[in-house]
């Protein structure tokens, strides 16, 4: 019982030896990513204010997950480009009273992202879409209910943007 007891020890203490704590990227070319440069995000849409909410939501997402952190240009292994393609709003509620009236529409906000790597030069993540959905209620003025709409949308896209790359080859 003894022989077996230390034939045992080290097989228990080797089953442990890869792991590793917290999330680590795994797809191809991404292994040794571990801080990423965002810059600004870029716009092709109408909504001015948009950039700064997307960029500032993305860099607290990042925070928040852990599986990568960010950092200056010249301290990064990869840069983040993200646009911002579309914002759409699609009514889901009409009023009884009034035809033509919606009462509660979804926000829709697609992203572009693309990965690429500093340090070998090349591209990890071609451009891929992304998407960031909220719903919102009109209460007043419909652009001014849209505008206060627009940060939940954001963190939803970041959300959705940040698990895409850190579960990249999962």
């Amino acid at each position: 019982m003894k022989n077996l007891a230390l034939a045992l020890v080290p097989l228990v203490l080797c089953s442990c030896a890869n792991y590793k704590l917290g999330s680590t990227p795994k797809g191809e070319g991404m292994t040794d990513l571990r801080v990423l440069y965002i810059p600004t995000v870029q716009n092709e849409t109408d909504e001015t204010a948009i950039p700064l909410i997307v960029t500032n939501t993305l860099l607290q997402e990042i925070d928040r997950d852990g599986t990568f952190r960010h950092a200056r240009m010249e301290e990064s292994d990869a840069t983040l480009e993200i646009t911002v393609k579309k914002i759409e709003r699609v009514s889901i509620r009409q009023s009884t009273e009034q035809f033509l009236t919606s009462l509660q529409f979804q926000l829709i906000l697609t992203l572009e992202y693309r990965l690429y790597n500093r340090k070998e030069k090349k591209e990890i993540i071609p451009p891929t879409p992304i998407k960031g959905t909220t719903t919102f209620f009109v209460q007043g003025d419909q652009t001014e209910s849209q505008r206060q709409a627009l940060p939940l949308a954001a963190l939803n896209a970041a959300q959705n943007l940040v698990t895409a790359i850190s579960n990249r080859g999962w």
